[in-house]
């Protein structure tokens, strides 16, 4: 009877830690991309994958940011839209890909604004947050990896790199999700470099974010123990 009676006890604690911490399924999400996007690179549904998380990342997002009714058509109407391009790139039908990379690269720069309002606001910070501040850099780079996708289906010769080529003559997503890591992070570029003045600028952009987004964070965590000393006293 004790033991029957302390299962469910601790799942509803772990529910009600999930629903107190929200951003932490989103995280969850988005290592589950990083992991899985490099061994689906070489498949046939790689291009589903990355649409079926995209929408994924957007419903855990409208749900962990309890966004308004507004927002959530917004969301709703550009998950369609990209739902129904990414369904026809499926097909064949690969003119439509410049669509599918503009919108994933899109939508997620929406759930990233939305994820750093949430993180920066002037609330107290919370393990919620934490969870949140950590995607929202993730989905920095995802977002860059989308843009930099779409500036090598324009420009073949954006990227120089000694990597495979994908399936379709371009780098695959992963590989510019892996470049767009190690750009954000500053950690320097390996196999793939920039080759032309567009791609540089880009890169320019997404160092620049990547250490203000670093120096907000910091500042903000400074400035909330330096509001609960002055409390203190």
């Amino acid at each position: 009877m004790n033991m029957a009676g302390r299962l469910p006890r601790r799942l509803l604690h772990r529910i009600a830690y999930i629903r107190r911490n929200r951003c932490s399924v989103l995280l969850a999400m988005l290592g589950v991309i990083i992991v899985s996007a490099p061994l689906l690179s070489s498949t046939p549904v790689t291009g589903g994958f990355v649409g079926l998380g995209t929408m994924a990342i957007l419903l855990l997002a409208v749900w962990a940011l309890r966004v308004r009714r507004a927002m959530l058509w917004i969301v709703a109407v550009l998950a369609l839209f990209a739902g129904q391009a990414i369904a026809i790139d499926q097909m064949g039908e690969h003119w439509l890909r410049p669509v599918v990379f503009a919108s994933i690269a899109v939508f997620m720069a929406v759930v990233t604004v939305a994820l750093l309002h949430y993180v920066l606001d002037w609330h107290p910070i919370t393990t919620d947050k934490v969870f949140g501040a950590i995607a929202a850099y993730v989905l920095i780079a995802f977002s860059f990896a989308s843009l930099f996708s779409l500036v090598e289906l324009f420009d073949p010769k954006a990227f120089a790199y000694s990597i495979e080529k994908g399936p379709y003559g371009h780098l695959r997503w992963s590989d510019m999700m892996y470049f767009s890591f190690t750009v954000l992070t500053s950690t320097g570029f390996g196999e793939i470099t920039p080759a032309t003045g567009l791609t540089r600028s880009l890169i320019v952009l997404e160092q620049v974010l990547g250490v203000m987004y670093v120096a907000f964070l910091v500042a903000r965590l400074a400035n909330l123990y330096n509001g609960s000393g002055l409390g203190r006293k």
